[in-house]
C-alpha cells in the first residue's frame, strides 16, 4: 500500500490491504508485512498545528520508505514537501510496473546491482528536485520553496534470507540503522554547517559530532554554542537555486535489523543515544510514534534545562526486518 502522508488526523482503524495510488490523510500508520513492520507517525509543530511541512511516503510491499522536510516556514514548505513525494511516487509505480510487468502484487525488487539502483534512487530526486521548482512553485505562488529528502528501498538478495538496503538524501533528514547488539549508526550525512566546519578544517569529525549531540550548553564553549544553535542552516535542498548533489550508498539488511527515516524534529530534538534506547527497547509496532512522542515532550522542555528543546514538525519511519 503507498501512502503519502502529511495531514493531521489519528485513525485507530486498520487499513485496507489492497493497492491503491493514494495520497492518505494520516499522521500515523504501521503495517506488518511478511518480510517487514513499518511504524510511522508525523505530526505538525505546535506552532502551526494545521500545516504539517513535513510529508511521507511508504510503499510496504515494495519496500520504499521516504521523509521530506518542506523548507520556508510558510505554506510553500509544506507544498515543497508534498511535490516532492508526489513525483517520488509517480516515478517509482513507473519502474515497479516495468520490472514486474504482468505480476498481480508487486513485491521487493531482487538483486539491486543488475537493477542499478542506486542510479533509480537519484532518478527519483532528480524528478523530485524538477517538480518542486515547476510544479511546487506554481502551486505555492513562489520559487522560494525546496524541501529535504531521506529516502530508502528494500531489495531481496537472491535465495538467501538478507537484503540489500539503497538509500538517498538530500539536506538533513537523516537515515540510521540498528543492526543487533552494534551501536545505532547514523548512515546519512546532513547538508549543513556542521559538515562546511569539517570540510573547511574549522573542526575536526569528532567535535562535530559532540557538538550536534550536546544537551546543555556548558558542555560547549561560547563558539562551539554559535555552531549549535545554526546547526539546523542546510546547505542544498530540492528545489533550491542549484541542481542537489545527491548523496547514494548502500548497507545490507538482516533479520532483527531496525531502520530509521527522520526529519530534524526528531534528531534536532533527540540524541543519537535516546534514538538508539527508543529503537532498541521499544516494539516495532509503535516505534514511530514512541520517537514523535519523546521528541514532542523533549521540545516543550524550557531551554534552561536543554538546549535541544526545539518545536518542529516531527516525523519518523521504522522498517523492522522481521526474523
Amino acid at each position: 500500500m503507498l501512502k503519502e502522508t502529511h495531514c493531521e488526523r489519528q485513525h485507530s482503524t486498520p487499513m485496507p490491504r489492497h493497492r491503491k495510488h493514494r495520497h492518505t490523510p494520516l499522521n500515523s500508520y504501521v503495517s506488518k508485512t511478511s518480510l517487514f513492520t513499518f511504524s510511522c507517525q508525523s505530526i505538525a509543530c505546535e506552532r502551526h498545528p494545521h500545516r504539517n511541512e513535513d510529508s511521507m511516503l511508504i510503499d510496504e510491499e515494495t519496500g520504499l520508505a521516504a521523509v521530506f522536510d518542506g523548507v520556508g516556514g510558510s505554506a510553500a514548505g509544506e507544498i515543497a514537501s508534498q511535490t516532492a513525494a508526489r513525483a517520488t511516487q509517480r516515478v517509482w509505480q513507473k519502474i515497479i510496473q516495468q520490472h514486474q510487468e504482468g505480476r498481480k502484487a508487486h513485491t521487493l525488487l531482487e538483486s539491486h546491482e543488475s537493477l542499478n539502483l542506486c542510479t533509480i534512487l537519484e532518478q527519483l530526486i532528480h524528478e523530485a528536485d524538477e517538480q518542486v521548482r515547476t510544479e511546487g512553485a506554481y502551486r505555492a505562488g513562489t520559487d522560494d520553496l525546496a524541501t529535504t529528502v531521506a529516502l530508502a528501498v528494500l531489495c531481496r538478495e537472491p535465495e538467501t534470507r538478507n537484503y540489500t538496503m539503497v538509500y538517498a538524501h538530500v539536506g538533513d533528514s537523516r537515515i540510521y540503522l540498528l543492526h543487533g547488539q552494534e551501536p545505532l549508526k547514523r548512515l546519512t550525512n546532513d547538508d549543513g554547517l556542521l559538515a562546511k566546519l569539517i570540510e573547511n578544517q574549522i573542526i575536526n569529525e569528532a567535535d562535530a559530532l559532540r557538538i550536534d549531540q550536546a544537551i546543555r550548553s556548558d558542555q560547549l564553549s561560547e563558539t562551539e554554542y554559535s555552531y549549535f544553535r545554526l546547526r539546523g542552516g542546510i546547505t542544498q535542498a530540492l528545489g533550491g537555486p542549484l541542481s542537489p548533489t545527491i548523496h547514494v550508498n548502500q548497507t545490507p539488511i538482516s533479520p532483527g535489523d531496525r531502520i530509521l527515516l527522520c526529519t530534524d524534529g526528531i534528531h534536532d530534538n533527540l540524541t543519537d543515544e535516546e534514538i538508539e534506547d527508543t529503537l532498541r527497547n521499544g516494539p516495532r509496532t509503535a516505534l514511530g510514534r514512541l520517537l514523535v512522542e519523546r521528541s514532542l515532550q523533549r521540545s516543550r522542555q524550557e531551554r534552561s534545562t536543554t538546549v535541544r528543546a526545539k518545536p518542529d514538525d516531527m516525523t519518523a519511519v521504522v522498517m523492522t526486518c522481521r526474523f
